[in-house]
């Protein structure tokens, strides 16, 4: 698997010269990321900027560990005979055009599969946007755009079957909640390589320290459920198909068989991964695990600190939903809150933390409630409502409660509200210390169930 990953030679056939094409894209990404170890091959071009194009993999001057393969579906037998006879033992295949179109492109698939195993192939794809190392800087893939300004290095690594679920997606959803990535790796029809092959790999990779899962089926389930015991780094699995009409879509789409959804979720529960039904839970949750440490499994007892006292109602519906508890203030707490609140209001959890505020301002209140909750011996985590009102000025002393929250083993997330949009400074200043910031009550919500009911 590491040549995938991290080649040392790579061939591209079928790069394009024709700005706008996704062969042409492909060029660009993949020179850009090898330079002299790069080899574009196409028969009908003698260079594109100036790079040597050779006819066939057979005329390129260099071993190759890795040829990726962007041609017609029809053509691709003969593409993986050559490779064979040219000593290539990786094949990524980013073309459409096999089992997803029904039996004709079965044909093909059967008849490329049946040559790269008498050759000694391992092959990634087909109808694929294949891999992108951002830890490397390394780009295998069509895609276009600005990779750095787009893409910065972290711990997080994705698997996905769709690949406008690697691209169009997350280049969406970065622009509101940023985070750092490892690995996105999109895996397509699976000819040959499964979502196994690839988790076994993620799994080894000091790089990547969680891993997020889309899948439209499941190739051998019993080795995936083995891979997501085995290991402390936290396994998300977002599985479609669990209705008729979208198991069918998944056959047009990437050509899966349905399989029985519920089973399949209890199995991967089972194992300790966590389970989610949409796209945004999978990358929120991903997220919340690359930015808190991972802590033991608690009960789920949460205290609420928030500006209203609708806000703490919601939360309470969603924590109660969500498996959680509301917590029981200690007699403590409760004392240390009175101090703050007015004399006609008895602290409890959730806790309005607005009338108190009116009084002995913003700071000192929002630092003694956390203060006042983290340290509850019967309390698991807390969720915090702020208003960002200021750039420069910290929201609460986020050393100290950093410290709480390592000293105490507790989970904290901070739903943070601003008019513009949370300042990245603000962002990076709060989960610098390990404290979790969202956009919303659900997902903070979503991102504690996560962190303190599993491993």
């Amino acid at each position: 698997m590491r040549a995938f990953f991290e080649p040392d030679t790579v061939a591209l056939i079928g790069a394009s010269s024709t700005p706008g094409r996704s062969g042409h894209h492909l060029f660009k990404n993949i020179y850009s990321s090898y330079g002299n170890d790069f080899y574009p091959v196409n028969p009908g071009i003698d260079s594109i900027n100036g790079v040597k194009c050779y006819p066939t993999i057979l005329d390129v001057p260099a071993d190759i560990d890795l040829a990726v393969v962007f041609v017609p579906a029809k053509i691709i037998p003969q593409i993986l005979k050559r490779c064979v006879e040219k000593g290539v033992k990786h094949v990524l295949i980013e073309s459409s055009g096999f089992t997803e179109i029904g039996e004709a492109g079965r044909v093909i698939n059967d008849q490329c599969l049946e040559i790269a195993r008498n050759g000694g192939i391992r092959i990634w794809g087909p109808n694929c946007m294949g891999l992108l190392n951002i830890s490397r800087k390394k780009i295998l893939s069509f895609m276009s755009g600005p990779w750095e300004e787009q893409f910065f290095p972290g711990p997080i690594s994705l698997i996905v079957q769709s690949g406008n679920l690697t691209a169009g997606f997350l280049l969406s959803i970065l622009n509101d909640t940023p985070f750092g990535i490892s690995k996105l790796c999109s895996i397509g029809n699976k000819m040959d390589i499964d979502e196994s092959d690839v988790l076994e790999y993620l799994i080894d990779d000091p790089e990547t320290g969680v891993v997020g899962l889309y899948l439209e089926s499941i190739n051998r389930g019993r080795k995936l459920f083995e891979l997501c015991k085995s290991t402390e780094k936290q396994i998300i699995v977002l599985k479609s198909g669990s209705t008729e009409m979208g198991a069918d879509a998944a056959m047009s789409h990437t050509a899966s068989l349905a399989q029985n959804h519920l089973i399949v979720e209890k199995a991967l529960q089972q194992a300790g991964a966590i389970v989610v039904d949409d796209m945004n839970d999978l990358v929120d949750i991903a997220r919340s695990f690359s930015v808190v440490p991972v802590r033991k499994k608690t009960s789920g007892r949460i205290g609420i600190a928030s500006y209203s006292g609708g806000t703490g109602v919601v939360t309470t519906d969603s924590l109660i939903e969500n498996g959680m508890q509301l917590a029981t203030f200690s007699d403590s707490t409760i004392n240390r809150m009175k101090g703050l609140c007015p004399d006609w209001m008895t602290p409890s959890n959730p806790c309005d933390m607005y009338p108190a505020i009116e009084i002995n301002g913003f700071r000192n209140v929002t630092q003694n409630c956390l203060e006042a909750i983290l340290s509850d011996p019967g309390i698991d985590g807390a969720f915090l409502h702020l208003w960002q009102w200021s750039e420069t000025e910290p929201l609460f002393d986020y050393d100290k409660i950093g410290e709480m929250i390592r000293e105490y083993e507790k989970h904290l997330v901070v739903w943070l509200l601003a008019v513009d949009g949370i300042s990245p400074k603000v962002r990076k200043d709060i989960e610098g210390r390990g404290i979790l910031v969202v956009n919303n009550i659900k997902m903070g919500v979503r991102a504690l169930e996560a962190l303190t009911l599993h491993k």
